[in-house]
């Protein structure tokens, strides 16, 4: 049981302000409450804000966020308590969004860096690929794109696999030796990044992303496939920053327009 004592206190500078993407709203919402216990800014025993005051923090409607609550009661990590308020629980320690926090606590400032030069390579790579990429090309992405879908049916290690596979076959597709050559050496750095982030609750709706690349790429339109890809790895971008740098100002979420 939770301590249920002490007041609320705002939840800032963490990347709960920052827009949301495509991905179901509560989802978005639970990952990131649950960011602001791990990394320290609301701690076991803390009250959070009540729903109108909370829903305005996150810019969010108030439906969102009660299905958003209602997901981290039921996995322990906040308690209802009628009357007086919902306050924080010491998150369960085999929750995986938990262990992500956690571990991106620890990986932090390496992390947003990797993930900066993923923008910055992938991005490119998806707008050249628009001009360059064979009609081959493009089937053998949407082959990728569909057996990374089918793979959230099987196991962990072929979502990474597939995964993989796919942001590789992008970068193929631009046929730029040196931003190629330039990305190679970042796959093994990205292997566990993956497995932690493949491993999320609904990370199938995070892959939907793959169907905007892709589309994108078919289409020949370059903006609309650097966006869809910058897009695509913000969200991980924003999730690591506030875990990493807590007192920090999260860089602005219209910078994402100077990768695309």
């Amino acid at each position: 049981m939770c301590q249920q004592t002490g007041c609320y206190r705002a939840v800032v500078t963490d990347g709960l302000s920052e827009p949301l993407t495509r991905r179901p709203v509560p989802d978005v919402i639970a990952e990131r409450i649950t960011a602001t216990i791990a990394n320290g800014a609301l701690k076991p025993g803390e009250r959070l804000p009540s729903e109108p005051v909370l829903a305005k923090q996150l810019n969010v409607g108030r439906t969102s966020l009660r299905e958003a609550l209602r997901k981290l009661s039921t996995l322990g990590i906040i308690e209802v308590v009628r009357g007086k308020g919902t306050f924080v629980c010491e998150p369960p320690a085999d929750d995986p969004t938990t262990q992500y926090v956690r571990w991106s606590l620890d990986e932090g400032f390496a992390l947003t860096e990797l993930l900066e030069a993923r923008i910055g390579l992938e991005t490119t790579a998806a707008g050249l690929a628009c001009t360059r990429a064979t009609d081959d090309e493009l089937r053998e992405l949407n082959r990728l794109r569909i057996a990374h879908d089918e793979a959230h049916e099987h196991d962990l290690d072929a979502l990474v696999h597939t995964d993989e596979a796919l942001h590789e076959a992008i970068m193929n597709a631009s046929h730029n030796v040196v931003l190629i050559g330039l990305y190679k050496p970042l796959v093994p750095e990205m292997v566990e990044f993956r497995r932690r982030t493949l491993a999320l609750p609904h990370s199938g709706t995070r892959s939907d992303d793959h169907r905007f690349m892709v589309d994108a790429i078919a289409r020949r339109a370059p903006v609309a496939a650097r966006q869809a890809v910058a897009e695509h790895l913000w969200i991980f971008y924003q999730e690591v920053r506030a875990v990493a740098a807590p007192g920090d100002d999260i860089i602005a979420p219209e910078s994402v327009r100077a990768f695309v």
